[in-house]
């Protein structure tokens, strides 16, 4: 039953997204801004665009 309603939040989380078309990727990756590093397990991108977020950013945060 968790799985069907984290599945269904997560569906909804992007229908209500403005981006255009949406994607939805899985698994640890990281984007770096000015000295911020952001991390996160689950990221919703607009296709066209790309997601900016890679997992190999992440070596600079397990450096801190």
């Amino acid at each position: 039953m968790k799985t069907l309603l984290s599945l269904a939040a997560l569906l909804l989380t992007v229908g209500c997204s403005n981006i255009s078309s949406p994607r939805v990727e899985f698994g640890m990756k990281c984007v770096v801004t000015g000295d911020k590093i952001a991390y996160s397990y689950v990221w919703v991108y607009d296709k066209d665009i790309g997601l900016p977020a890679t997992a190999e950013t992440c070596s600079a945060l397990k450096k801190n």
